[in-house]
């Protein structure tokens, strides 16, 4: 593991204790900058989806939570699902269970602008229900099930809701096991507002020509990608593993944080140490 990887754990360790470390509760207006179930009974923040649908079924126009979304993804793009995601970080784990993987195309990560669309957008605003949490598997994982285990009263009323929610957070762990990052990829729609702005954030990915397009880079990345095809696409998470390549590197506001060619290992002797 390098030392990127190594820090970005840690991160991601991190970021999880702090999203639901119990005992401030003084933040629940505050979204946080990934997906995180402000029903979780150890929640700090606000889930920014929660957020953003409660203030569209309610009839105001979200602009405190959209002004949050263009802020962060104007710096960091989607540096946030790298970095600071539970419901990532655990499919990171699962992934580590299934070695062979099916290799699903990123072109398909449309679909992620059609779930926004419709279920945190048209659905919350017509049915006045905040639809994408209902059925959203991270938010099962984090609150719904602990909810059930910990209050009589809430397993006395479960019905098909929340068997439906199980199956779909099974289905999600299921598919995490066999395919990189799943829900990130094509399903998750803070995903899909992030995306646009890898094209403009601060944060850059860069490619030095150095690079010999050998995809060893793809093996290693959770979202299964070449960063030489687009570095700065809406595919990436900007987590940086590829950086451990000398061919890659990073700058923000234009001044290199990690310097693309610089010397070192490149293509696959680059990666041995986190294969």
């Amino acid at each position: 593991m390098g030392n990127t990887e190594r820090l970005r754990n840690y991160v991601q360790i991190g970021a999880a204790v702090l999203q639901n470390s119990y005992f401030f509760k003084g933040l629940k207006f505050c979204p946080t900058p990934s997906l995180n179930c402000y029903a979780c009974p150890l929640a700090v923040t606000a889930c920014p989806m929660g957020s953003l649908q409660n203030l569209i079924l309610k009839g105001y126009l979200p602009l405190a939570v959209t002004g949050f979304f263009v802020s962060l993804g104007a710096a960091v793009g989607r540096a946030s699902c790298g970095w600071a995601c539970p419901f990532g970080y655990v499919q990171e784990l699962l992934g580590k269970l299934g070695r062979k993987k099916v290799r699903v195309s990123n072109e398909y990560g449309w679909l992620r602008y059609v779930i926004l669309a419709v279920t945190a957008l048209a659905l919350p605003f017509i049915l006045k229900s905040p639809i994408f949490c209902k059925l959203c598997p991270a938010g099962t994982l984090e609150a719904g099930i602990p909810l059930a285990l910990l209050d009589e009263e809430i397993r006395e009323i479960i019905g098909p809701l929340f068997w439906l929610k199980v199956g779909l957070l099974v289905a999600a762990v299921w598919a995490a096991v066999k395919i990189k990052r799943p829900f990130c990829r094509f399903v998750c729609p803070l995903g899909a507002i992030y995306s646009p702005f890898n094209r403009i954030s601060a944060l850059r990915m860069e490619v030095h020509g150095k690079c010999v397009r050998c995809d060893a880079c793809k093996e290693i990345c959770p979202v299964d990608m070449s960063i030489y095809e687009g570095p700065n696409s809406g595919a990436c998470i900007r987590c940086m593993k590829c950086t451990g390549c000398s061919a890659v590197g990073v700058s923000f506001l234009g001044k290199e944080i990690i310097k693309a060619g610089r010397e070192g290992r490149i293509g696959r002797a680059a990666y041995d140490r986190q294969r």
